[in-house]
């Protein structure tokens, strides 16, 4: 067949059906009898130079298919004008075409010689065409006569059965691309090639699953379609380079490549060298010992949604390997670390820093890195100086298991007892004094607050203790609030804190700076006790120290007892109090008793290689149980017990001024003091304690700290107490 006649064909297809107005493509306006004339020129034309053209039914080569469909005027052709050129049956329509399919009719002559069919004949895969023009259908192409083996794969697997969602089934050019394009798979796969390769898929995978997870939007947002992307590296794995070309398989059929026993060859294969240390690790044994739960790859990064091995994956860590280790997954969140972990914090230990990720061997094998023989350079990889004693901390210490961790058990069980005792005798105090005082307060609604300026006010407190007080208040409030979150790491409100202070490293440097504040202060009190014993501490000094001036107890703080348990239920007048009542004595000692525990264990754990060096590991675990516990029970007498005796019980609320001035007006101090009120006057010492009241700017200034303490320690202990009765109800 000619090229003359092709050249006929086309401008007799494209003139019959333009507008009567447009000029041909021979420059001619056509009419019907020209139509005609042109007609019989084209098959005198025929008949001279392409003999074979009509009838002949020797096999079309490739040149003579692409005269039409290697000319780019095709792609624009209009859909009559296509119909033209090839045969139709007799009262048969016309295929109607969009503008897509048309422009897929013109054929690259140099991209199909470089596909991978670039050696196949057209009439190879468009079978039945014998003579031109061709039917306008045409024969279905048959890649399984040429492809058997990928086509018996697919019709194996879900893409070659009907789908149950009624989609139609896949095409090999849905995955392929356009089907004279196909380059040959030994050549390296082009960005535009991957890209496809995720679109394809994306035709009927762009749902929701089971899991509410669109896979294809996950591994859009996931390290491999990060690189893909966003990078651009187009041999990051895609879709098929994990579940397979053609035998699609689920996860659950042994022969597919992401089954858990499968996988690790499957990742293998980009990520070379960690499938032979996997399969020497206790998961890789497993699973090859057939334990279907052994984790393997994915059990840890996941499939779709597989992220970058940074902080929030290895934070993540934890939560997949308590999926399977669920015990050690809870000693392990009861410790520093865990805690640690679970506030964001990304330098702290995880499973994977101790045990290692895909090396992970049983600590009885001698080379695994939680061997006894290995433990200091694997503790010695985040603290300095690691000793023998150091390592025998117990990083997944039970507190309440007797038979596993009896040092620890014992330590737990009795801070419990004492946290229980503390609080059985507190809150019910708290709560009968409440109920007994506000009737009172209702008859009174000013209380005990009058005007400083008309009356007089008696020094209580000197500038040496209201120094003293406000560094307790300091510290006290920010221990607590740097503390807290991390005792209760496993509520949102402790990691919405932990955000707001800065996270673990300045949680950290705040707490200890604030210990640090404690320390002075109890050195300052110790400084002023030895002073004042010394100098000032009236003879003879043991009479002082049991009478009422002192701070230890004594016989007539056991009666104020029984006498004020006897004024809660109705039964009896209060008390007559002297300089010091018998909760605020306990108050003192008992922030001797918490500076003493507190601290002391906090040293401890602030400098664990260095304790020790004489001390053995599980001391540490003790110490932290210590501190803990302690620390609730300081908070809890604080804020609960301290606060309400002091400002919140219903004749002082809503704050007694007097630590904050150091003054007391004359009046309270007759209905609070009365026995030291008598003895000041018997005495002749009150006129000597009668002080000018405190400027009114300097009260507001106290007011407005004390009423922020007040607000801070009450949010502290109901956030709490909240999350201790909501462990107690699961």
């Amino acid at each position: 067949m000619s090229d003359e006649w092709i050249n006929c064909r086309l401008a007799i297809a494209d003139c019959r059906w333009n507008d009567r107005d447009r000029q041909s493509p021979i420059g001619c306006r056509l009419s019907a009898i020209g139509y005609s004339l042109l007609a019989a020129a084209a098959i005198l034309i025929l008949t001279l130079m392409a003999p074979r053209a009509w009838g002949q039914e020797t096999a079309l080569t490739d040149d003579e298919c692409l005269k039409c469909h290697g000319k780019e005027s095709i792609a624009g052709m209009r859909p009559q004008a296509l119909a033209a050129m090839v045969r139709i049956p007799a009262g048969q329509k016309p295929i109607e075409r969009t503008s897509e399919e048309i422009a897929r009719l013109y054929l690259s002559k140099e991209k199909m010689a470089a596909s991978a069919h670039g050696q196949v004949a057209c009439v190879s895969c468009h079978t039945g065409i014998e003579k031109l023009p061709h039917d306008e259908t045409l024969t279905p192409i048959a890649c399984q006569d040429c492809h058997a083996e990928a086509a018996k794969a697919v019709a194996a697997g879900p893409h070659g059965s009907s789908p149950s969602s009624g989609r139609r089934l896949p095409a090999c050019s849905d995955c392929h691309g356009p089907t004279h394009e196909i380059r040959p798979i030994e050549q390296p796969r082009t960005f535009h090639e991957a890209e496809s390769i995720v679109a394809a898929c994306a035709q009927c995978h762009d749902e929701p699953d089971a899991q509410g997870l669109n896979p294809v939007q996950t591994y859009r947002e996931n390290v491999h379609g990060d690189a893909l992307f966003d990078k651009g590296l187009p041999f990051s794995a895609t879709c098929v380079d994990c579940h397979g070309y053609h035998e699609v398989l689920p996860p659950t059929d042994p022969a597919s490549p992401i089954n858990p026993r499968k996988a690790p060859a499957t990742c293998g294969r980009c990520h070379q060298g960690i499938e032979e240390v996997y399969f020497a690790s206790v998961h890789g044994k497993n699973l090859l010992e057939g334990q279907a739960q052994a984790a393997s790859c994915p059990s840890c990064h996941g499939s779709h949604g597989i992220g970058k091995v940074d902080q929030p994956f290895l934070l993540s860590v934890v939560r997949e390997c308590s999926t399977c280790h669920l015990e050690l997954g809870k000693s392990y969140l009861a410790s520093y670390h865990g805690k640690a972990t679970t506030l964001g914090y990304g330098s702290a230990a995880v499973c994977a820093s101790c045990h290692g990720a895909h090396d992970i061997l049983p600590p009885s094998d001698p080379a695994s890195r939680v061997a006894p023989g290995n433990l200091q350079t694997t503790c010695g990889q985040c603290h300095q100086k690691v000793n023998r004693n150091f390592v025998k901390y117990i990083a997944h210490a039970e507190m309440t298991n007797r038979k596993k961790n009896p040092q620890v058990f014992y330590t737990w069980l009795a801070m419990t007892i004492l946290l229980v005792s503390v609080l059985a005798v507190f809150i019910p105090h708290t709560i009968l004094w409440f109920q007994r005082s506000l009737p009172s307060r209702l008859r009174n609604l000013r209380g005990h607050v009058g005007a400083p300026e008309r009356e007089r006010m008696v020094l209580r407190f000197p500038l040496i203790h209201r120094v003293t007080h406000f560094l307790v208040v300091v510290s006290f409030m920010g221990l607590v609030a740097t503390g807290f979150p991390l005792k209760y790491s496993y509520a949102g409100w402790a990691r919405e804190m932990a955000g707001l202070l800065g996270g673990i490293p300045t949680m950290r440097f705040i707490h200890r700076a604030l210990a640090l504040v404690t320390f002075i202060y109890a050195g300052l009190h110790v400084g002023f006790l030895i002073v004042f014993f010394h100098k000032h501490c009236p003879r003879p000094r043991r009479r002082f120290l049991f009478g009422p001036n002192s701070m230890i107890f004594s016989w007539k703080d056991f009666k104020d007892i029984a006498a004020m348990l006897r004024w809660f239920l109705w039964l009896g007048p209060r008390p007559r109090f002297d300089r010091w009542t018998y909760y605020e004595k306990f108050d003192y000692w008992g922030e001797i008793w918490g500076v003493l525990l507190i601290g002391g264990t906090g040293i401890i754990l602030w400098a664990p290689t260095f304790f020790t060096r004489w001390l053995p590991g599980w001391v540490l675990n003790c110490a932290m149980v210590i501190h803990s516990i302690e620390a609730l029970i300081a908070a809890s007498i604080i804020f609960l017990a301290h606060f309400f005796n002091t400002h919140l019980r219903p004749e002082k609320l809503p704050l007694d001024m007097v630590m904050f001035t150091g003054q007391m007006p004359e009046s309270e101090m007759q209905h609070e003091r009365p026995l030291e009120y008598e003895r000041l006057v018997a005495t002749g010492a009150l006129d000597q304690a009668i002080v000018d009241p405190v400027p009114l700017r300097w009260r507001v200034v106290g007011a407005i700290g004390g009423l922020a303490a007040l607000l801070c320690g009450i949010t502290l202990i109901v956030l709490a107490i909240k999350t201790e009765l909501g462990q107690f109800i699961r």
